[in-house]
């Protein structure tokens, strides 16, 4: 019983770490279409620029370079651009990137910030986190119950020897007691009542210890879950960084996006599902001798040059299985539409 009721525990845990916020409700508007800004932005760009609201054409462009720029445009990325004034942005599905209008205004002025962000969330899907993190919360749930079964049987198997012990040390003890009589034998008597009685306790005391180990098996496993979601945060900060220089943004944009987020209510919890922004800074500045930008920002270029055509885009907007429905920009891999690519097979 004492396991089934720590699984259960264990598995609504797991569940609520695991749930992903589902926008219900979000439609792409495009806006009028406006003469191109006097910003002599590229000619490559300017069609989007006119037919794209805002956000999501400075969305789109980002996410258009980065992909260019490191080899990211084999598949197709859809981009969700919420108006929940939240200061988040998430990776979700498949290769879907939420950017909340919360983040994006903190953000404003700041193309590379905004750069670091949507690669810090491509780079949760290239690393296939959204895969692997159940997986491996999973793996850590099993063995924790595996742990904590072991523990409680052994707990049980001494309470029990000590109870068996106790118990023959105090029956040896009356007996003998009885033999000698007087006052040693009614000494050694209560003795052996005492240490009785003190087994008898121990034995009570099992089911404190079980529950005590329980506890010790939870606390063990959310600390797993924080160590395995806070590793895949620094992973894709790596990411962040490299992905987001690589397509010529400046690198302290990924800094002052920690900035930012330091700034927030808790955030610098050491417990939390995410390191504190301070220690993820000082981990990207260490990225950044590690990495020079200058190197990244030439190999980058090299795939620019080489790829000198924007990746296509078009709106989506399909219906959610709770029956609301989810719409945005869908940034096609370089091969085009499937209709695009079927051509080459026609031929």
């Amino acid at each position: 019983m004492e396991s089934m009721q720590i699984m259960t525990k264990l598995r609504t845990l797991l569940g609520s770490l695991l749930s992903v916020t589902l926008l219900s409700s979000q439609s792409l508007v495009v806006a009028n279409p406006q003469p191109p800004s006097s910003n002599d932005i590229h000619p490559m760009y300017q069609k989007a620029e006119q037919e794209l609201p805002k956000n999501y054409f400075v969305v789109y462009a980002i996410t258009d370079r980065i992909a260019r720029a490191n080899g990211l445009d084999k598949k197709p990325w859809r981009i969700v651009v919420t108006s929940n004034y939240t200061v988040n942005a998430y990776a979700s599905d498949t290769n879907l990137l939420t950017f909340e209008a919360g983040l994006m205004d903190q953000l404003e002025g700041n193309a590379s910030a905004l750069a670091c962000a949507i690669a810090h969330e491509m780079g949760h899907h290239v690393k296939q986190h959204l895969g692997y993190g159940p997986a491996k919360q999973q793996e850590a749930r099993l063995e924790e119950i595996e742990k904590l079964e072991r523990e409680k049987l052994i707990a049980e198997q001494d309470a029990a020897t000590q109870a068996a012990l106790g118990a023959g040390f105090a029956a040896g003890a009356v007996q003998a007691g009885n033999r000698v009589g007087g006052t040693a034998g009614g000494i050694l008597g209560a003795f052996g009542l005492l240490v009785g009685g003190a087994a008898q306790q121990d034995a009570q005391n099992i089911e404190q210890i079980k529950a005590e180990i329980e506890q010790e098996a939870e606390a063990r496993y959310n600390q797993r879950l924080m160590e395995i979601s806070q590793g895949h945060e620094l992973e894709a900060d790596e990411l962040g960084y490299i992905y987001s220089v690589k397509a010529g943004f400046d690198p302290n944009g990924c800094v002052t996006v920690m900035d930012i987020l330091g700034r927030m209510p808790g955030a610098q919890l050491k417990d939390g599902t995410h390191p504190a922004p301070e220690t993820r800074s000082e981990k990207i500045k260490a990225l950044m001798a590690k990495y020079p930008p200058e190197t990244l920002k030439a190999e980058g270029q090299t795939l620019l040059k080489a790829k000198t055509t924007p990746l296509q885009y078009e709106t989506f907007s399909y219906e959610l299985e709770d029956g609301g429905t989810r719409s945005g920009l869908k940034i096609l891999p370089i091969t085009g539409t499937t209709t695009d690519d079927l051509r080459n097979y026609l031929q």
